[in-house]
């Protein structure tokens, strides 16, 4: 609804304008009355109408002058003049100011129904392209801010524009739990004043506040933390110091994105600043120092062995402790919980013959690469542990690996098979198969399968249908000169030698 300020010498002329229509059926309100121009002036100032229904003849300060006095003082709004026939003369000077609407004494209520119609329409109008303005206005300003931040990136408009006394930057990131942007958008927009640019970066919403002290960046900042969680209890705050110099935002940037690095670490903290990590450190500062890491895996390697769940979870806490304190960044600490995890999958594979597939480790490394915080990695790294040892006390393992090496193996000797490819098509290492088949079978598996092969040969040599080359490829040689070799060594012979042999015996038999 559009306000209406009404200015006339007459108070009966004032209080007629009042009834003469149904101003909210029209769409307007009044909010106020004035009797001279000087008053109007004042109004004007005071109540910030949309629209000024005046009349041109008043004492002190007439219409004209008002008018004059609000356009050279940038206090323009939709006017409409009031005029007698004998005023014509000052209603064109009101229309050289700009002033579209006027209205011959006595005032018809229908003709000033259509003037107001067309003068909200003309308000309207006005309020959107200020709106369209205002909103591309914003995204130059947000985008020149944006630059300034992430290459430093300076010019003269943004010293222009950006001039506050103070600054700092507010970061929400919100990608990874299923939100739309907008609704972050929102929340910045209803829990933040003094915005000076707001936009989204990489996967963070950022918010430029201007020219506030630090008490009310702290309370506005606790009622954002709140509200983002309202959002997602994972959502979180990161909050820059704050600084007086516009070229100083850079650091500002920086800042944010070394207080983003230590999330993985604080996951626990709504709103991540400097302050609050300070606070953190000083309830660790004199907290113990030493930590002996091979000593930890092998009381850690202790309790697997000996299912000791609340003793692996109480090591897995102080190894967290460590990374926490000694602020370990994210993707050095991630390298070294799969390093760690790697070694424990070695010593059951050497000491128990327990080997987790391949598949199965990758997978696992995965989600450790995956996790957002040290307390999600600790906890999956947990329920892992406390599977190895269930695995450990319970060794009833069905499965006997070297028998199928042997099935597979029979089956599909004629392809190009090595321990590489066996051991991707039964998930485990190559160096574990090789080593787990010679300790069963008292062979190196390449040796079972030369005699697999030589055996499948010589069938095919008694069906007496192919040549000897053709033997070679057909049971997995491609050079039959190299299948000769390995036939005469198993079998003590050549492949001629034994087909011929092969040949007399039969043609004996048949005598």
């Amino acid at each position: 609804m559009h306000t209406v300020l009404i200015v006339d010498d007459e108070p009966i002329v004032r209080e007629g304008l009042a009834y003469i229509v149904d101003w909210e059926a029209a769409g307007f309100k009044i909010i106020g009355t004035a009797s001279d121009g000087q008053e109007g002036i004042e109004k004007i100032k005071a109540l910030n109408p949309d629209v000024v229904l005046t009349d041109i003849q008043m004492p002190e300060m007439d219409g004209i002058e008002m008018v004059r006095y609000a356009c050279e003082h940038d206090l323009y709004r939709e006017f409409i003049i009031l005029s007698g026939h004998s005023d014509f003369a000052y209603a064109k000077e009101a229309m050289s100011l700009g002033v579209a609407h006027y209205l011959l004494k006595p005032i018809d209520e229908e003709e000033l129904l259509d003037v107001l119609a067309r003068v909200s329409e003309q308000i309207s109008l006005k309020q959107q392209q200020q709106a369209h303005l205002t909103s591309y206005q914003n995204y130059l300003d947000s985008r020149r801010v944006r630059d300034l931040l992430t290459s430093r990136n300076i010019d003269k408009e943004l010293v222009t524009r950006m001039a506050f006394d103070s600054y700092c930057l507010i970061a929400c990131e919100y990608e990874g739990y299923h939100l739309d942007n907008h609704a972050i958008e929102k929340v910045f927009e209803s829990h933040l004043t003094g915005v000076a640019a707001s936009f989204n970066h990489t996967s963070l919403r950022f918010a430029l506040i201007t020219d506030k002290s630090k008490s009310e960046l702290s309370r506005m900042t606790q009622a954002l933390s709140q509200a983002v969680q309202a959002l997602h209890p994972e959502l979180y705050i990161l909050m820059s110091d704050w600084t007086v110099e516009l070229k100083a935002l850079p650091e500002l940037y920086q800042q944010i994105k070394h207080l983003r690095n230590k999330r993985y670490i604080y996951p626990s903290l709504p709103i991540m600043s400097h302050l609050h990590l300070a606070e953190v450190a000083e309830k660790n500062r004199n907290q113990a120092v030493g930590f002996d890491k091979l000593k930890w895996k092998e009381n850690l390697l202790s309790a697997i062995q000996q299912n000791k769940k609340e003793k692996i979870r109480a090591y897995l806490n102080e190894i967290a402790y460590y990374y926490q304190k000694n602020e370990w960044r994210e993707r050095d600490i991630k390298a070294d919980i799969a390093a760690i995890f790697n070694f424990y999958c070695d010593e059951m594979e050497e000491d128990v013959d327990l080997p987790m597939k391949e598949s199965d480790k990758r997978y696992i490394i995965s989600i450790i690469l995956s996790e957002r915080s040290l307390q999600q990695t600790f906890e999956f790294l947990n329920e892992i542990f406390i599977d190895f040892s269930r695995i450990l006390v319970n060794q009833q393992d069905k499965f006997d690996l070297v028998e199928e090496m042997k099935r597979y193996t029979n089956k599909y000797y004629h392809l190009n098979l090595t321990l590489q490819e066996l051991g991707k098509e039964l998930n485990y290492s190559h160096s574990y198969l090789g080593k787990k088949f010679r300790n069963e079978v008292q062979m190196s598996y390449r040796m079972y399968l030369d005699q697999v092969r030589i055996d499948a040969a010589k069938q095919l040599i008694q069906e007496d249908k192919y040549l000897i080359y053709e033997i070679a490829e057909k049971v997995g040689y491609a050079n039959s000169d190299y299948f000769s070799k390995k036939f005469k060594t198993l079998v003590g012979k050549s492949p001629g030698s034994f087909q011929r042999e092969w040949q007399a015996s039969r043609k004996k038999d048949s005598v």
